[in-house]
């Protein structure tokens, strides 16, 4: 089900000054109509939402990039469309922040991170040129984002001289007097692999070569990796490709996300030290290419892309596709990292309501928080023909059951995802946005992050012995005023 099937490549490459106004018109006018349009997620007013890129919190907001294209919900010519927010409830909308306007970036601005500096925010991004033979001729390059908002190119910093035609994604860091950028990339051997550079002056990069685990042979690439520490350990977090596995949780979607906790990155050997075993965040559907940052009150802050690479989403007969996640506070506890949705969010719930047994909607955007220390329950959102998408738990484990929505996608990657239950008494917190969900499960060692389709969705229904309680959601201000 690939997003680029029914589209030429001259289509896909066209630039938004090629997009007349009425065709954009017609694009908004259709989504609009969609039912499914989230209200306090970030979505794209029409065109393909992907990656979240350049996170950071830089002159007193939070700023947000992401992937965008805006010929259509398909994969084709990228663009940084830029967002910032000081709450999470009230945004700006800044518009596009990079085009792809120069020859290194000639076929779009590619993903990447953001590191403040000096009174600028400093843009990481992978730089995507096709020359004529359509091969790729990927690069690293960066631009400065001044206080006043201003962006500014400053050209390649890293050419590819040891990678297939796959490196991209750069993110960096300081560490003392060093800056610190990983890659991800294709080793000449096809094995996925995150990819370590030094620098004094961030425009000279020596190249470390591949951060060494435990997991070297681990897929055909890793994309959008991030390091970064908390407490103390040290974090890889990537979306490796062409992974599986035969237990019943792990790797089930096309891509899944992955993190490897250690003790600390040796630079001189670009080993992470008595590193733990691989695992995953989130055991969703649709949750891929996570991006972290730290904030001003030092909180580790991941957003990530509700959406996987080569699957439609019924959003797409309504010009639009992707959305970013909820922000997240992360954390380690017992090994795992924990996931929490930042409380700015609390600022746009509405009352609590207790819920027995049943609940007849009035709104699609809510949250609900169950208290349970039972063996099993099933949380049921339906409409009044039976369709349905099931959130349930046995005493071992956690399912999300989409077989029985209205409309159906992706079926053949599976129409249930589990995870494994870790405590019988838990507090889980369920946020739903139209045709998106993520569940916060076993204290936030775990999410599920999914979309769901269901027309007219308008019932909510609870085992007896959950303790559920109901807030409906506001929508968050200045992204579709």
């Amino acid at each position: 089900m690939s997003l680029n099937s029914n589209w030429t490549v001259e289509q896909r490459y066209r630039r938004i000054e090629d997009i007349s106004q009425e065709s954009i018109d017609a694009m908004v006018e259709l989504r609009k109509q969609d039912s499914g349009y989230p209200s306090y997620h970030v979505a794209p007013k029409f065109g393909l939402l992907n990656d979240p890129n350049g996170l950071c919190f830089f002159n007193g907001e939070h700023h947000l990039f992401y992937q965008w294209t805006p010929v259509g919900p398909v994969h084709g010519m990228k663009y940084w469309y830029h967002l910032s927010t000081k709450d999470f409830v009230h945004f700006e909308d800044h518009g596009i922040g990079l085009h792809p306007d120069q020859d290194y970036d000639s076929h779009g601005v590619y993903s990447g991170g953001a590191l403040v500096e000096n009174g600028n925010a400093l843009l990481f991004f992978t730089g995507n040129k096709r020359d004529e033979n359509w091969q790729r001729v990927p690069t690293q390059c960066f631009a400065k984002m001044s206080a006043d908002g201003k962006i500014e190119k400053h050209g390649v910093v890293i050419e590819n001289d040891h990678y297939t035609e796959h490196f991209r994604d750069p993110k960096v860091w300081k560490q003392g007097d060093d800056y610190l950028m990983v890659v991800g990339a294709q080793t000449p051997q096809n094995t996925g692999s995150m990819v370590l550079y030094c620098s004094r002056d961030l425009m000279n990069w020596h190249h470390k070569g591949p951060i060494q685990t435990r997991y070297n042979n681990l897929g055909y690439m890793w994309e959008c990796p991030d390091f970064f520490e908390i407490e103390n350990q040290s974090v890889m977090l990537f979306s490796p490709q062409g992974v599986s596995s035969e237990s019943p949780y792990d790797f089930k979607n096309i891509y899944s996300v992955a993190y490897i906790l250690g003790d600390r990155l040796n630079l001189d050997t670009a080993e992470l030290e008595n590193h733990q075993d691989i695992a995953q965040p989130d055991y969703g559907f649709d949750f891929y290419a996570p991006q972290t940052y730290l904030d001003d009150k030092g909180r580790r802050i991941l957003i990530a892309w509700i959406g996987l690479p080569e699957i439609d989403t019924p959003s797409n007969a309504h010009e639009w596709a992707g959305m970013l996640s909820l922000p997240r506070e992360l954390q380690i506890q017992d090994g795992y990292l924990v996931q929490s949705v930042l409380p700015e969010l609390k600022a746009l719930q509405g009352e609590a309501v207790t819920v027995e047994n049943v609940l007849e909607l009035d709104t699609t955007s809510f949250m609900v928080e169950l208290e349970t220390d039972t063996d099993e329950f099933e949380l049921t959102l339906a409409n009044a023909a039976g369709d349905n998408i099931l959130f349930s738990s046995t005493e071992t484990e956690f399912m999300l059951d989409r077989s029985k929505m209205s409309q159906l996608y992706a079926e053949e990657f599976g129409s249930v995802r589990k995870a494994r239950r870790l405590s019988t008494k838990q507090t889980i917190e369920v946020y739903v946005d139209k045709s998106v969900i993520e569940i916060f499960i076993n204290g936030g060692k775990h999410t599920m992050t999914s979309r769901f389709f269901i027309d007219d969705l308008n019932a909510l229904s609870i085992t007896d012995g959950v303790k559920t309680v109901y807030h409906a959601m506001s929508p968050v201000k200045g992204l579709d005023d």
